[in-house]
């Protein structure tokens, strides 16, 4: 018996032998298949990697490029609403850098431009380590707008724009990529209003007596309080704001970050029927406003003095526009233009006109105590005072003036029954004597200080 058991049993050692082979063999395989599955898994993973670093950067440069390189009609003050609308010649705005797209665009030297920066760069470490990107602008909104350079006070006409950046990255050759990545983006640039405000002292504000500030649309005429006023009467300071009497701020109040205030009661600051009441309507500024140095000028050695009830007018490029001292008793008209004076005097009877865009210089002197400042279009941003001195500023009289004025370093006085509409920037604002102060809403769409391109939103759809 032992001897037939010990027969059955021969061979089977070798069967398991076989078995276990083939048992390894197949994991073998599937170790091997699963390792070059990781392997394309981590090639195709740092390919789309390296595209999107690829996309990225065209991004980059091209916020870049729009932000320094980009500057359409930028010195033009014919900027015309028709040469580049979110359409041109019925079709989208674009700048194509991708191939196969054309660029529709008015001047070929910004699509040469854009090309050349954005369309098929190829960005190489090395013949084995190469990949490129490309890119497409299509413009989504347009809308022209005056600029103002801080530094020079010059103003141009220039556009607020929203583009779609249609960025695309690969990673080897665009025609057998190892990897690709899309990205889009949406930029726009922008403007701060410089005169953001009805007020802004610098050091200090003070509001007395029976007075009013408070906003209206120029567009729909004059300051109306039954028909044309809301509450955007704000004021600012860096320092101090002091509202007693009976003042009334139909707006919000901006300090900044050691600023304070005193209020004679709640109702002296407001921002309307469901709005904010007093303490309320306060908020402190990040940091103090800078207020930039109006840049040095000449003038010339003319004098004008116009007489009560005579009429003169100051001719847009007579005498180099530059003149030493101007006194009105009577009625001065200024044609429009940009003019530098040492020395401008109102009387009491004096009257001072203007009809379209004018820019005042003025150096040493400024008094105006006559009859104001009137401007036919009841657009205070067609009137625009920059005084460089520090003595002492005064504006008042029986009528009314629509003006943006900036003496960073005088201290102004605005009283009088009169209507001041505009905006008003100096180291101390004190307003009081009946006086009302409409800040004008059209004043947050001229004198924008530039601000670059930037990103808005960005997307990711890598393949």
């Amino acid at each position: 018996m032992r001897k037939n058991i010990l027969g059955n049993e021969r061979g089977t050692a070798l069967v398991a032998t076989l078995m276990f082979l083939m048992a390894m063999g197949v994991l073998s395989t599937a170790l091997v298949f699963t390792v070059q599955n990781d392997m394309k898994t981590s090639a195709s993973y740092k390919y789309g990697q390296q595209a999107f670093y690829e996309a990225n950067a065209a991004v980059q440069n091209a916020v870049d490029w729009f932000a320094n390189s980009y500057a359409p009609h930028a010195s033009s003050v014919d900027y015309d609403l028709t040469t580049m609308p979110v359409k041109y010649q019925s079709e989208n705005v674009m700048l194509a850098g991708q191939s196969g797209y054309s660029a529709v665009y008015p001047e070929d030297n910004v699509i040469q431009a854009f090309s050349a920066r954005l369309g098929d760069r190829v960005l190489a470490a090395n013949d084995q380590n190469s990949g490129s990107y490309s890119v497409n602008a299509t413009l989504l909104r347009h809308r022209i707008a005056q600029f103002m350079n801080p530094s020079t006070f010059e103003t141009y006409y220039g556009a607020i724009e929203r583009w779609r950046l249609d960025c695309v990255g690969y990673r080897g050759p665009t025609n057998k990529p190892l990897g690709v990545s899309r990205i889009t983006a949406i930029i726009e640039n922008n403007g701060e209003a410089f005169f953001d405000r009805a007020l802004w002292g610098k050091r200090r504000v003070d509001l007395r007596g029976a007075m009013l500030i408070d906003s209206y649309n120029p567009r729909l005429g004059p300051w109306d309080e039954d028909t044309n006023y809301a509450y955007g009467g704000a004021i600012g300071s860096n320092g101090y704001v002091d509202m007693g009497g009976n003042a009334l701020v139909r707006g919000a109040l901006g300090l900044g970050p050691n600023g304070d205030y005193e209020l004679g009661k709640e109702e002296n600051l407001t921002g309307g029927v469901g709005g904010c009441l007093g303490a309320d309507c306060v908020t402190y500024l990040s940091e103090d406003r800078e207020f930039p140095p109006i840049a040095d000028f000449t003038v010339g050695n003319q004098s004008e003095t116009v007489r009560a009830r005579d009429e003169f007018t100051i001719r847009n490029g007579q005498y180099n526009n530059k003149y030493n001292k101007i006194t009105v008793h009577g009625t001065l008209t200024f044609e429009p233009g940009i003019y530098y004076i040492d020395e401008l005097t109102e009387g009491a009877q004096g009257k001072i006109q203007v009809s379209g865009d004018t820019t005042l210089y003025v150096k040493s002197s400024l008094t105006l105590t006559g009859q104001g400042i009137v401007n036919t279009s009841t657009d205070p941003t067609k009137v625009t005072i920059l005084y460089t001195g520090d003595d002492a500023v005064a504006m008042e009289g029986g009528s009314t003036a629509f003006i943006e004025f900036y003496g960073p370093d005088a201290d102004l006085t605005l009283r009088g029954n009169i209507d001041f509409s505009g905006s008003f920037i100096a180291d101390t604002v004190t307003v009081g004597g009946g006086a009302r102060v409409h800040y004008s809403n059209e004043s947050l769409r001229r004198h924008l200080m530039p601000r670059p391109f930037r990103l808005i939103t960005w997307s990711q759809d890598s393949l």
